[in-house]
């Protein structure tokens, strides 16, 4: 007689109950089945929050630019002492995503530099677009961050956007790369 290859010999069943009820065995199972089960919730709560989270992507919110395009700023200038050296380069995109990450903390415990608003500037951080360039002054590898909530027409992710007055709607501040400092908080005035 032919056996089927689909129904299992009774013995092998009997073998496999008597492990499984096996009280050292049992909750060898129970603990295997739990830390799946841990690893499966954890697992599905990141995605969830992925998925409810917005983007937070390069060329969305935010633009990395290059050293050349740093370069034509300026910027390093601007806040150099008299020869002091100043030079530019590329940040990554894992430190900025480190200054995104830490920026609604740093502007709730300067938030006395922003006129009063509702919500709170921190709040509303998706309505801002932002640039991020690296400037070396002195020995400080530093990155300088751009917030804009309005970009006139200029195409923010390739040309700098620099505008007087505007209020909270403009706002600056660097980011001191090797000591992880947020440092000189600059907002625009209202004309």
């Amino acid at each position: 007689m032919l056996a089927n290859k689909n129904i299992p010999h009774p013995f092998s069943l009997k073998v496999q109950k008597i492990a499984i009820e096996s009280p050292v065995n049992r909750k060898k199972l129970d603990k295997r089945h739990h830390i799946k089960l841990y690893q499966f919730i954890r697992l599905s709560l990141i995605l969830l929050i992925t998925a409810c989270s917005p983007r937070n992507t390069q060329g969305e919110n935010w633009v990395i630019l290059t050293e050349t395009q740093a370069r034509a700023t300026g910027v390093a200038e601007w806040f150099a002492k008299p020869n002091e050296p100043t030079d530019y380069w590329t940040p990554a995109e894992n430190h900025i995503l480190i200054i995104e990450s830490k920026t609604p903390s740093f502007l709730r415990e300067t938030s006395n530099a922003f006129v009063f608003s509702e919500p709170p500037l921190w709040e509303r951080l998706d309505e801002y677009k932002r640039q991020y360039i690296g400037i070396i002054i002195g020995e400080r590898k530093i990155i300088y961050a751009n917030f804009f909530c309005n970009s006139f027409e200029t195409d923010w992710r390739k040309e700098f956007v620099f505008v007087l007055d505007g209020g909270n709607c403009f706002f600056q501040f660097m980011y001191d790369l090797n000591t992880g400092e947020f440092f000189n908080l600059q907002v625009n005035g209202e004309a």
